[in-house]
Formats: C-alpha cells, sequence, structure tokens
C-alpha cells in the first residue's frame, strides 16, 4: 500500500510539473519564432548596414584628414602673423627710443617754428580786418 500511495505522488507531481511546464514551454516556443524571424531579417539587412558603416567611416576619415590640412594652414598663418607682429614690436621700440634723441626733437621743433613763421607770413600779409563799428 505504501508503495501505491508513493506511486500515486509520485504521479501527481508529475502531473503537476506538466500543468505548470506546459506554458512555459509554450512561451519558449513562442520567443525561438521571433528570434528566428529577428535572426532572418538581421542576416538580410546586415550587410547593407554594413555597407553604409563602412561608406561612413570613410566619410568621416576624409573629413578628418580635410580638416587637418585647414589647422595646419591656419598654423601657418598664425605663425606669419605672430612673427610680423613681433617685427613690428621691434620696430615701435626702436622708434620710441629714435624719438627721444636730439636730432628727432631738432627736427620736431623746427617743424613747430617753421608752421609758426608761416602763419606770421599769412597774417602779416593779409588785408586788415575792419573792426566793428
Amino acid at each position: 500500500m505504501y508503495v501505491e500511495i508513493s506511486l500515486l505522488c509520485l504521479s501527481l507531481a508529475v502531473l503537476l510539473m506538466v500543468a505548470f511546464m506546459a506554458p512555459l514551454l509554450w512561451q519558449v516556443r513562442k520567443v525561438v519564432k521571433g528570434l528566428a524571424l529577428t535572426q532572418e531579417m538581421l542576416q538580410n539587412s546586415l550587410p547593407t548596414i554594413l555597407q553604409s558603416l563602412e561608406e561612413s567611416t570613410e566619410t568621416m576619415k576624409r573629413t578628418a584628414h580635410i580638416v587637418n590640412e585647414q589647422v595646419e594652414v591656419a598654423a601657418v598663418a598664425m605663425k606669419r602673423v605672430q612673427a610680423v607682429v613681433g617685427v613690428l614690436m621691434e620696430f615701435e621700440s626702436v622708434v620710441r627710443l629714435g624719438l627721444r634723441l636730439p636730432f628727432f626733437k631738432f627736427l620736431r621743433n623746427t617743424g613747430a617754428v617753421a608752421r609758426g613763421v608761416k602763419v606770421f607770413f599769412d597774417v602779416y600779409t593779409s588785408r586788415p580786418r575792419q573792426v566793428g563799428r
């Protein structure tokens, strides 16, 4: 009798396992079908995706190369500008020192005297103005 009860319990346990496993297996089957469909779709579209990726990569390489060339050109231009600015700064310092020399002061004073003399002769040679009544 114990054997019969044991077999009955074992049978019920197996029946319960099958009853709970059937929906699980049904869902697994649906997932596998979906995965098979996804795999087929991926295999069909993967070459196109890879080709697009290669084209994009090539475009990025060309763009990076062009940008590098432009940066090099800009760097050369900036170096030239810096050189010109350096020369101008040196020239400015030389001119400032030169303006302090007595010769340049003499030229400046001579120019001022010449303008004063010119104004004097302009006023001296002009007609006299009549002062208001």
